[in-house]
């Protein structure tokens, strides 16, 4: 049974694989676009604004969303989709309408010390808060109904239609960062009718269906989370309010950049693991119970590192290369905050996993507890240390903030779910990846920056990295079998795709 969960669980992730892939690709190329057109203050700008709207997008929407995947199975179970389906739409709308003139209204009477350029930003990025974050709770859905394959058409959609529109707005139409948002509100919006077509497979989106109990439900469970999405954002985006008041705007565009690219890289791995970890988990206490759950939540804590820690060892060797070829010259010094915002990333992700059996017991309260302390504790050295030291302070604290976010998360869920550390594992993916980062380092550091470069790291890297943790009697034989099965489903649908063509 447990090597079915976690086969399971591997080939979720590999679905959910290209929904991080695409942004992360985007990235690469609106990044390079984006750094070369727009200059840094119009950036900073953008990156407040968008810090703002992420914020709100918490407030409106994560007691829902908080609530859709742990409750989907227990309504399925109680024949109840139908009132569940129409609750989660129509809650959604009127929570992110209703959120958003509210916030418009305040902004409008109390925003007048905000500067010419956020000003300009706050109308487009109210309106791509509303289409963005609904398109967001639809991918929610379809994630906690197990519909990996929907929830990565439409996450993919969306980040490759904003893209497009994005990148026509600021290189064709001269719009600057206003053209992003409008980018997003322009993908987002012709992708409505497939996300209400998705939620109506699931059940009825009629509002005669819509249930106060279920809402009442969601409510009790998700409202204590919305502290511990607050606290969640001061951990990754309020840095950059702090940068702005102690330095200036430039200098939120330069962190903002290489900040962003770090996250989109670490994220690209991280995010289908952890995407594919929470039903997997909710599924597996529900049906089976406590005791395979723990087990599942120890073999998914090792994959989780086994895909996360090389790709930190790698940035911190290739960052400089990195930065140099895919930003505008006026950027490229950030390249040092790479490796330690991929290092945070991965702490984050290793504390939602110590942090199952908080979730599975529904201890939200001690959840958003353990976010605000790690929260309190970043901000308060942010404000201490980011005026003397600058930007490269503020990418320490929020590694320090995600260490002291696991070490909370995993000492408060221990009465409630035992989870239990493969330390010798540990210690060879750790071993592994140092080997890979010294292999690299002997053998590019005499070249300059290119593309072909990062490219020909990536393939020596991977290589070294899976010999050296083979050598090191990291893989089982059972996983390297699943392996060779993903890679043998790969090529077959790749040849089966060049045939069709």
């Amino acid at each position: 049974m447990l090597k079915k969960i976690l086969r399971g669980a591997g080939t979720d992730a590999i679905k959910y694989f290209p929904v991080r892939l695409v942004p992360a690709l985007t990235s690469f190329i609106t990044v390079p676009v984006f750094t070369r057109i727009i200059d840094r203050a119009d950036y900073g700008d953008f990156y407040l604004v968008s810090s703002t709207i992420s914020l709100a997008s918490m407030l409106l929407t994560a007691w829902l969303t908080a609530s859709i995947v742990r409750f989907y199975w227990a309504e399925e179970r109680e024949g109840r989709l139908n009132q569940y389906i129409a609750t989660v739409v129509w809650a959604s709308l009127a929570s992110l309408i209703v959120g958003a003139a509210v916030l418009g209204g305040i902004l409008l009477l109390f925003g007048g010390g905000l500067s010419e350029g956020v000003r300009h930003l706050i109308p487009i990025a109210l309106a791509s808060l509303i289409f963005n974050q609904f398109i967001q709770v639809m991918q929610q859905l379809m994630r906690a109904a197990n519909r990996a394959n929907d929830y990565a058409i439409l996450s993919v959609a969306s980040a490759i239609l904003s893209t497009v529109f994005s990148v026509y707005f600021v290189a064709v139409s001269h719009w600057g960062s206003y053209g992003i948002l409008a980018g997003v509100v322009a993908g987002n919006l012709i992708l409505l009718p497939l996300a209400l077509k998705n939620a109506r497979m699931e059940g009825s989106i009629s509002p005669k269906n819509f249930s106060p109990s279920i809402t009442k439900q969601f409510a009790a469970y998700g409202i204590p989370m919305i502290p511990a999405a607050i606290s969640s954002w001061v951990l990754i985006l309020s840095d950059r309010y702090i940068i702005g008041l102690s330095q200036s705007a430039d200098q939120v565009g330069l962190y903002g950049t290489a900040y962003n690219l770090g996250d989109k890289i670490m994220n690209l791995v991280t995010l289908p693991l952890l995407i594919a970890i929470g039903p997997v988990m909710v599924h597996t206490f529900e049906k089976e119970g406590q005791k395979l759950a723990e087990k599942v939540q120890t073999q998914l804590t090792r994959y989780f590192a086994m895909a996360t820690v090389p790709l930190v060892f790698g940035l911190a060797v290739v960052s400089k290369p990195f930065m140099t070829v895919f930003t505008g010259p006026e950027y490229r010094s950030a390249y040092a905050v790479l490796p330690v915002v991929a290092a945070g990333v991965m702490l984050y992700g290793v504390s939602q996993i110590a942090s199952n059996g908080l979730a599975m017991h529904k201890k939200t309260v001690i959840m958003m507890q353990n976010t605000f302390i790690a929260a309190v504790f970043q901000v308060a050295m942010n404000l201490l240390l980011v005026p003397r030291f600058g930007y490269a302070a503020a990418a320490w604290n929020t590694f320090g903030a995600y260490l002291l976010l696991l070490v909370l998360m995993w000492f408060r869920s221990r009465p409630y779910m035992e989870w239990t550390v493969p330390w010798a594992d540990m210690a060879r993916i750790f071993g592994a990846g140092a080997i890979m980062a010294g292999v690299l380092s002997a053998a590019f550091r005499r070249f300059d920056a290119a593309l072909w470069l990062l490219g020909a790291e990536v393939i020596v890297g991977i290589a070294a990295y899976f010999l050296a943790l083979w050598a090191l009697r990291g893989l089982r034989p059972d996983e390297m079998e699943f392996i060779g099965e993903m890679w043998t489903a790969i090529r077959r649908k790749l040849h089966l795709g060049g045939r069709a063509a």
